[in-house]
């Protein structure tokens, strides 16, 4: 120990160069390490935004759907790309006399078909989803059409071809649009959101 405090003459070559070699491997590694792990921090916020946007979309529709108030899905314009939703019954207020004398503001519902039955429709096209024709879209958010689709299961059916009583599936395989080429070192994966209600 004592002759390398003693020793004037410093380090040899061979000594720096084994010296600046390790210090090296241990700094790649260490900026790998680090680098990779930038990525899958970004990765995770951009897959997260992801889900926060499609959750926003879906609940835009369920809100859309509310205050239409189908009556059912008409299954002859309803593929895996669109449901129709019909709206063909309206809701009628009828005071009764005869059911309490004593009460006439006692007040009856009846349900009547409407003349002109009105429909909401929920398309998927061009890596979005309309509702009626408006895109409900965000500026990173895409759609894989192929992967994405809609479904139902009827548990009451009328003749005219309209489910009045069912659950509705919606199944969305999302993309970020920015890092969709598997090449992009961010490139993020579709990955497939799935929803069911009952109407």
């Amino acid at each position: 120990m004592k002759r390398y405090v003693n020793n004037t003459k410093g380090l040899s070559l061979v000594e720096l160069l084994a010296a600046i070699t390790i210090s090296s491997l241990i700094l790649a590694s260490i900026y790998g390490v680090f680098f990779s792990g930038l990525n899958a921090y970004k990765r995770i916020h951009i897959e997260n935004q992801l889900r926060s946007e499609a959750d926003y979309i879906v609940a835009t529709i369920m809100n859309k759907l509310y205050a239409f108030a189908p009556d059912g899905i008409a299954m002859d314009q309803t593929t895996n790309a669109q449901i129709a939703f019909v709206s063909d019954k309206e809701i009628q207020f009828v005071s009764d006399e005869s059911i309490n004398p004593s009460n006439p503001s006692l007040v009856m519902i009846k349900k009547e078909k409407k003349p002109t039955p009105e429909t909401l429709t929920v398309v998927l096209q061009d890596g979005s989803i309309a509702v009626d024709g408006e895109q409900l879209h965000s500026d990173r958010l895409k759609i894989v059409a192929e992967e994405s689709e809609f479904s139902y299961t009827c548990s009451q059916q009328e003749e005219e071809k309209i489910c009045r009583s069912g659950v509705v599936t919606i199944k969305l395989a999302v993309q970020d649009r920015d890092h969709d080429d598997p090449d992009d070192l961010l490139y993020i994966k579709p990955f497939t959101l799935k929803t069911e209600f009952g109407f």
